[in-house]
């Protein structure tokens, strides 16, 4: 397994049960849980943590009771009955990795390239390391070397806007926040759009005083001043993201007025108090194939979906079940198992990829001239938009039945 992320994980997991020998092979040397932020959770990802037999608490999920579209002025324009589910990613994938064996998940390991043969595969490491297995699995991300051996070709195509994203504790919301914190929030300030809602705090805990609220800022930006965006103060560039850390303060400045200038008054105040906030470019990405021989690729080495969609933890859950159960029901047939596992799992990753595009449109049309602008990039429903947001076609929602107390 190439990555130790939350898809690496899953696929691990699933595989050790099994039967199967699975060691994971991670690029990092620290622990991965204070990546990401929020999170979408659905029903698809808690049968996965089921079905290696995880338990999962009640305090995984926070339900909210509605949404709705706040105005320019902090006022509620609209709203709907359709429920949200707001998460951590830490909350996902600090129980699959305390629970994975720590002999079989190697650190400081980079892969370099992988050398096919008849029935395996070698993968070879910058230090020298060469470690042949019947099955590789690819689940190192977006920039995956594997995908980039087999097809350089294929590379994340920007969408023309960048998210601006941040995590503020409950107690430190403005007062007029507080009755945003049982519905999903939706803004969409000229040629912009923010999602908002309250996630789990630290410790998973729901309490009401010790929970989070999230944020998700998407603004039309420029090849330039996206190159700009990603360089940190000593002239380095970091490609799409970049360590929050390393965000150049005159830019979080900057955010910050323009959050006064485009939001309505209570999302511009909790904006204004984030300490930290985190920045990633917006691409999508469609591989033609996710088999080479013994190789797969799984989750965002081979679809990468706007982050609108809400699902691509759900979709690395998915991969994962999918090849499983694949080499499960093939009996010592792998490459059968790999060629049905493939056709699946392209069907449904051209379809998320899809839908992201379609929620996504009106603000990637921004920096085109109008006469160039197709319907969907000219116009928008805020209330459509609401009601297709997610993949509610593809993923279904969390059950408060099936939570355990």
């Amino acid at each position: 397994m190439i990555g130790g992320s939350i898809g690496g994980l899953f696929a691990a997991h699933l595989l050790r049960r099994a039967g199967w020998d699975a060691t994971i092979f991670e690029r990092s040397t620290g622990d991965l849980a204070d990546r990401g932020a929020g999170l979408g959770i659905s029903a698809e990802i808690l049968d996965v943590m089921r079905s290696i037999g995880l338990r999962v608490s009640r305090n995984y999920v926070h339900q909210v009771r509605g949404s709705v579209w706040l105005d320019q002025r902090g006022e509620v324009a609209y709203e709907s009955a359709r429920r949200a589910n707001g998460s951590a990613w830490s909350i996902v994938y600090q129980p699959l990795r305390v629970g994975f064996p720590a002999a079989h998940y190697r650190t400081a390991m980079t892969l370099t390239r992988v050398e096919p043969e008849q029935d395996g595969v070698t993968a070879i490491f910058a230090d020298g390391t060469r470690e042949r297995a019947d099955l590789l699995i690819a689940a190192d991300g977006v920039f995956s070397t594997v995908r980039r051996q087999f097809m350089p070709e294929i590379e994340p195509r920007s969408a023309g806007y960048i998210a601006w994203r941040g995590l503020l504790e409950e107690k430190d919301l403005p007062p007029a926040a507080h009755r945003l914190l049982d519905c999903a929030a939706f803004s969409f300030p000229e040629g912009e759009q923010v999602v908002s809602l309250a996630v789990p705090g630290a410790g998973n805990d729901l309490r009401p005083g010790h929970r989070r609220y999230y944020f998700i800022w998407y603004r039309p930006t420029d090849r330039a001043t996206q190159a700009e965006l990603f360089t940190d103060a000593s002239g380095r560039s970091h490609g799409v993201s970049i360590p929050p850390p390393l965000i150049r303060p005159q830019f979080i400045a900057e955010m910050k007025a323009a959050a006064r200038s485009n939001l309505s008054p209570v999302l511009a105040d909790i904006v204004a108090r984030v300490p930290q906030p985190l920045l990633q470019s917006i691409s999508d990405m469609e591989s033609p194939r996710m088999v080479f021989g013994r190789v797969a690729l799984l989750g965002d080495s081979a679809f990468v979906a706007r982050p609108h969609v809400v699902a691509g933890t759900t979709k690395a859950a998915l991969d994962a079940k999918g090849l499983v159960d694949a080499l499960a029901t093939s009996g010592d047939d792998i490459d059968a198992a790999l060629h049905r596992y493939e056709e699946q799992r392209l069907e449904f990753g051209r379809a998320i990829v899809g839908h992201s595009r379609y929620l996504g449109a009106y603000l990637e049309g921004q920096l085109k001239p109008m006469a160039e602008r197709s319907a969907a990039e000219r116009e928008r429903d805020p209330k459509q938009i609401m009601r297709d947001y997610g993949a509610p076609h593809l993923v279904h929602d969390v059950d408060p039945a099936t939570l355990d107390d």
